[in-house]
């Protein structure tokens, strides 16, 4: 369990960051050597293993699925671009890197090739920096634009968190796994660890390609970062079309009801979906009887809660291929 404790001045300096690069570069790596969520990733795994290039071996190894990754791989606070933070990347201290790369060895053995990077020279940061930037280029830009709606949408509802319920709301609502009981927030990751912040605030950052709960760096005297995941939804990958399917669909059914389903795809009780989308259970209930009697939605009782998940016909029209024969949608009840 990670516990971040929060002073005044924290709360006060609490900030929700847009995309990261290098944050996106080493939650993607760890995404395209796994299979989760393969209605969500799959297409995009498939793209990048097509197109895989040589040098990503190294990148692949020192970003693990699973365990340790070296905290020097992101440098920053979600405030800074792409070329800025692979010159800090290259231009971390030897004794850093050395001591990271050596944590990431005692884990598991390590290649000839990543044991060269303990020597932080020049050339081999400056590859490893090649290296990021190459599949920063294939593997992430060319969907930035999808990327950059679903992060917009995303802090869009954080700031009403704040505006509804301040900083305390913000926190209370950040994700179904992380637990808020002031002044501490309780993350459950694989090290039992204490993180003071002592004034020196928190910067949220969000990414698409984080599942299951938040993380952060595992030095905590590095300046402190939340990464939280965010849910893409079905055909998400398409040039401009995640958008206008999104729209599409909520056109179709409404916004909030568009957002119960998208959110059903990987599945939740009410209220852990009325937790992901910062809206009351009673209205995900409601809106879930109406995606269940279109058949877009199931429910199935889980001990005391009700398990909502997208049907076929749910992830179909989600991601803009509805069938001809389909039956069509009802939408007499008004939307929220």
């Amino acid at each position: 369990m990670l516990r971040i404790h929060f002073t005044g001045e924290d709360l006060r300096r609490v900030v929700v960051a847009g995309a990261d690069p290098l944050w996106d570069v080493l939650l993607s790596l760890h995404m395209l050597q796994g299979e989760t969520d393969p209605l969500i990733f799959g297409e995009w795994r498939r793209r990048v293993r097509a197109a895989a290039n040589p040098a990503f071996r190294q990148l692949l190894e020192i970003a693990r699925p699973w365990g340790y990754s070296p905290d020097f791989l992101t440098p920053t606070r979600g405030d800074a671009g792409l070329e800025a933070q692979i010159d800090m990347v290259c231009s971390t201290p030897r004794g850093r890197v050395r001591a990271e790369i050596s944590h990431l060895a005692c884990e598991a053995p390590v290649s000839t090739e990543v044991a060269a990077l303990a020597g932080g020279d020049a050339a081999t940061m400056r590859r490893l920096g090649e290296a990021m930037s190459r599949y920063y280029q294939q593997a992430l830009l060319p969907y930035r634009q999808a990327m950059t709606a679903l992060i917009s949408a995303d802090r869009d509802q954080r700031s009403r968190s704040v505006l509804s319920g301040g900083v305390d709301g913000l926190l209370a609502t950040l994700h179904p796994r992380v637990v808020w009981q002031s002044p501490v927030l309780q993350v459950p990751i694989y090290v039992n660890q204490d993180v003071y912040l002592q004034g020196r605030g928190l910067v949220l950052v969000p990414s698409l390609f984080l599942r299951i709960q938040p993380l952060s760096l595992m030095d905590p005297s590095l300046p402190p970062v939340l990464v939280y995941p965010v849910a893409p939804s079905l055909g998400w990958l398409r040039s401009g079309g995640a958008a206008e399917t999104r729209g599409s669909v909520s056109a179709l059914i409404g916004g909030t009801r568009a957002a119960v389903l998208a959110s059903a795809v990987r599945g939740g009780t009410t209220s852990e979906l009325a937790a992901r989308l910062n809206i009351a259970p009673p209205v995900v209930s409601r809106h879930a009887t109406v995606l269940r009697r279109a058949g877009l939605l199931e429910s199935r009782r889980r001990g005391g809660s009700v398990l909502h998940r997208a049907t076929a016909l749910g992830l179909a029209v989600l991601d803009g291929e509805l069938p001809t024969a389909a039956a069509p949608v009802t939408t007499t009840d008004s939307d929220c």
